[in-house]
């Protein structure tokens, strides 16, 4: 028997159909422990007569085209890869291991004592068939985006005349609160798309703008209609219309999960209780008690001196809600009224509006059969919308083809945060312990399910990542940088072009600023220099990355992506570093800084460096 660890599941991460005719498979081991493993395979029906034997069953055994590849490495296992054609579009397989061992679905034998386990079908995992309703499809346009996130309230005030009343001046606080108004709409955003195309960005996210009662609208009232502080529903038309002019797709946020306590179902449930007809729209704990038992003002919303000992004591709600905020009733979206009214919303805004993507918030606390009626709903309002969850954890239940196109992907986050950050509390990696986190995101995700996915590095709930590298402008480039390189489509967050910073919320909600005086342009040209980078060379875009060195002593990391080497240095100060082999004595193109290079065995690289190659 095998004495290490080695792990496949059939029709999983490990086992997915790539495209119609091929299957990618995948299987870990323990670091270090495998020379060699091979993949046998077959139909499962064919069988072929030989001599006046039985039949024997046909497979794809003893070749090159059959081995595994040793894609990625993490702490404790190698990831091996191998992409299949099965030519019937069915497959039986296992795994030849170290020329001994046959690792099959039932059990691992020795093969150089039982050789005839290799034909043993009992033994074999299974691909039954590569049925295409089953694909993962994602929108074509995805991976060519380079997203804007937009907190319109903070982002531009285009129209004074709708500021909601108690209205600051732009900007003109010591320190910010959710509580705060400063008139952010949408014609202030109609007002900067021409700034956005001229920056590079190609698509929009806006956290919510229907009716709602707080700053940040994710207490929604109305699920059909723009909040007045933000425009009308026909100036969001127009918005759409001249985005689209620009080629600037428009995403919205889908608060499904939960809405605000004075939305119309739920002041119905409050008024009546168990005999509200929408009583089962909603979470109710107990219906022999109030369902709001505090005290609320004449219009229905809640007092929000009145509710303090709520928040220490959650116990004390009668109703579920996000996060245990007396705000934000859950809602049962299994109810078939919540359930059609949540649908005919996602559908409104696309036929009316021609919106382009929605974006789901708190996505993994909705029931899965909900969102495979809502994927249903929107592919046949619009089938190249684009579907993105706000999951912060690995989501592969979510991205089976049924759900959602990809999700907002803060599991790249947290390692770029801990290998370029100073200013965390978390532990600062190295670069071997960066390359293995990256590393275990890219082996979590089927390769075209990385391609379709919704990539930051902050965002309007988490600290700017000007902050996170402690406001140094050099230093910030780094992640941007790594960003842009990841496979997925790269979003950045209101302002961090040009250099906004803030901590954690409510600091990272921070008005824009549009004093050129008092925008950094060197951020601005990195930005829009990655954006052309990333539209010239194709090779941004591969879902794959091999790693050349991550250097700890030293602090640098080399990578490539098909005929680029990225050359990244985290050191404060300049130093030189000795180039991998294939790297030394050649000509390079460094696209970044537009010019040939004669490389020699050493690189001079500056203080937070870093260098493109095109080779």
């Amino acid at each position: 028997m095998l004495d290490f660890t080695i792990y496949h599941e059939a029709k999983s991460k490990y086992a997915y159909m790539y495209d119609k005719d091929t299957v990618h498979i995948r299987l870990f081991a323990a670091k270090d422990k495998v020379k060699k493993i091979e993949v046998i395979y077959g139909d499962p029906f064919l069988w072929v007569p030989v001599g006046n034997s039985l039949d024997e069953w046909t497979q794809v055994i003893d070749s090159t085209d059959s081995q595994m590849i040793k894609e990625y490495q993490t702490e404790m296992y190698d990831h091996f890869f191998i992409a299949l054609k099965p030519e019937y579009k069915r497959m039986k397989y296992a795994f030849i291991v170290n020329d001994q061992y046959i690792y099959g679905c039932r059990e691992i034998i020795d093969i150089i004592k039982y050789p005839e386990a290799k034909k043993n079908l009992f033994n074999h995992f299974n691909f039954p068939y590569l049925n295409e309703e089953d694909l993962f499809s994602a929108p074509s346009w995805v991976q060519d985006q380079v997203w804007y996130s937009i907190f319109p309230e903070r982002f531009n005030n285009g129209d004074p005349s709708i500021n909601p009343k108690g209205t600051l001046e732009w900007g003109k606080v010591d320190k910010y609160s959710n509580h705060q108004f400063f008139g952010g709409d949408l014609q202030g955003i109609i007002n900067k798309l021409p700034y956005l195309k001229s920056v590079g960005f190609t698509g929009i996210y806006m956290t919510p703008i229907f009716e709602a009662d707080a700053t940040h609208k994710y207490d929604t009232v109305d699920y059909f209609k723009i909040d007045k502080a933000f425009g009308t529903n026909e100036l969001f038309g127009k918005l759409v219309e001249e985005a689209h002019k620009l080629g600037i797709k428009v995403m919205l946020d889908a608060v499904f999960n939960h809405s605000g306590f004075r939305h119309p179902y739920f002041l119905d449930v409050v008024k009546n209780g168990k005999n509200s007809k929408y009583y089962d729209c909603f979470y109710i704990l107990d219906d022999k008690l109030p369902i709001a038992n505090f005290e609320l003002n004449k219009d229905l919303s809640i007092n929000r001196n009145k509710i303090k000992h709520m928040f220490r004591n959650p116990a004390l709600l009668n109703y579920r809600t996000f996060a245990f905020t007396p705000f934000m009733p859950k809602l049962n979206t299994n109810n078939p009224v919540m359930k059609k009214y949540l649908l005919d919303v996602a559908k409104f805004w696309i036929e009316k509006y021609d919106i382009d993507g929605w974006r789901l918030d708190v996505s993994n606390e909705v029931g899965h059969k909900f969102w495979r009626d809502f994927r249903t709903t929107v592919k046949d309002a619009k089938k190249a919308t684009y579907i993105v969850g706000e999951n912060w954890d690995n989501s592969n239940p979510w991205l089976q083809g049924d759900q959602h196109d990809g999700v907002m992907n803060y599991e790249i986050l947290i390692p770029i945060w801990s290998y370029f950050g100073t200013n965390i509390t978390t532990k600062e990696y190295s670069s071997t312990e960066f390359m293995y986190r990256i590393n275990k995101v890219l082996t979590d995700y089927p390769k075209h399910v990385l391609k379709s996915m919704y990539n930051l590095i902050d965002s309007h709930d988490t600290s700017r990542i000007l902050d996170i590298c402690s406001n140094n402008i050099e230093l910030v480039k780094l992640p941007y940088l790594f960003l842009f390189a990841f496979p997925g489509a790269p979003s950045i967050y209101y302002g961090g072009e040009i250099g906004l910073s803030g901590g954690h919320d409510p600091e990272n909600r921070r008005c824009m600023l549009w004093d050129k005086d008092k925008q950094n342009m060197n951020v601005l040209s990195h930005i829009k220099k990655l954006i052309t980078l990333r539209n010239k060379y194709p090779a941004f875009k591969v879902p794959d990355i091999s790693w050349i060195e991550a250097n700890d002593k030293d602090e640098f990391i080399i990578f490539k992506k098909a005929n680029l080497y990225f050359i990244m240095s985290k050191r404060y100060k300049a130093h030189s570093i000795t180039l991998p082999i294939e790297l030394q004595n050649i000509t390079v193109e460094d696209i970044y800084n537009n010019e040939t290079v004669n490389l020699s065995t050493k690189l001079e690289i500056g203080s937070y460096g870093f260098k493109i190659f095109k080779v």
